[in-house]
């Protein structure tokens, strides 16, 4: 919906296909090679440049270790956005923008049309995935997309977000149903901290980067938070996203009919 929206040439490649490096649970070699064919896949297609998802794995990689696994990749151009001509700095080396930083900066210059009460459902949280939050940085760019998409965002206590941000309970490998209990015990600082925003302000919804994060939360929450579900910081912004010529948007992007007022006019 955004690259239609905002008219990027863009291809996606079904060799490429995913970014989560899980060679980093098994060994250096793994890693690189499973890195390595982003770049094969850019050569092959002739593109100027990489623009990868949310996954935490595949972005510790790329930032922390892919220019030394498989660069320097000098047959791509230094990414710039070819909405706002924001030439992204941060990725001469690698020539490769995380998804955050791209639409944060198109909102920042106004090409995005959005509508936040398609959001009112939602009082929203957001986790801070620890492999692009710790490893590498990225706090601020998810949360500014969030603030103008949503009407309702409360932030957990400080000493549990950013720089000091709790585990989702199944890091390092732990996303296996027979580790539940483990999950759940290792989820708790998190959950509590959610729970916290739930009993404070009605916090409903709690938005997050990293897949795994995506598939521990739920039944962390069902035991520990009921009521609180898990989204990504881009189903907000499919929901908020007016696109030119739409009909009436009746429900979300999980198909739940819009409340009323949600579905208003910008």
């Amino acid at each position: 919906m955004l690259f239609h929206e905002i008219g990027l040439d863009y291809t996606w490649s079904a060799f490429a296909s995913e970014g989560g490096n899980f060679g980093l649970f098994h060994s250096m070699e793994l890693a690189k090679r499973l890195n390595a064919k982003m770049y094969e896949e850019a050569k092959r297609l002739k593109v100027k440049w990489i623009l990868g998802g949310e996954c935490g794995h595949m972005w510790r990689t790329i930032h922390q270790y892919m220019d030394t696994f498989n660069g320097p990749a000098d047959f791509l151009e230094v990414p710039a956005s070819p909405v706002t001509g924001t030439k992204f700095a941060n990725a001469k080396s690698t020539k490769m923008v995380h998804i955050s930083e791209f639409t944060a900066d198109l909102i920042y210059h106004n090409k995005l049309k959005l509508d936040k009460h398609r959001n009112d459902k939602w009082k929203v949280t957001y986790h801070d995935s620890c492999n692009p939050a710790r490893s590498i940085g990225l706090f601020e760019e998810p949360r500014y997309i969030i603030q103008n998409v949503c009407n309702h965002f409360h932030e957990m206590p400080e000493n549990t977000i950013r720089e000091r941000t709790f585990c989702c309970g199944s890091g390092a490998g732990l996303g296996a149903d027979e580790n539940v209990e483990m999950r759940l015990r290792g989820g708790f600082p998190r959950a509590n901290a959610v729970k916290y925003v739930n009993e404070r302000y009605s916090v409903n919804m709690l938005a997050c980067m990293c897949a795994i994060d995506k598939a521990s939360f739920p039944p962390l929450f069902e035991y520990w938070v009921p009521g609180v579900e898990v989204c990504g910081v881009h189903e907000l912004l499919g929901n908020a996203l007016v696109m030119k010529g739409e009909k009436e948007r009746t429900t979300n992007l999980r198909g739940e009919a819009l409340e009323e007022g949600e579905a208003s006019d910008v």
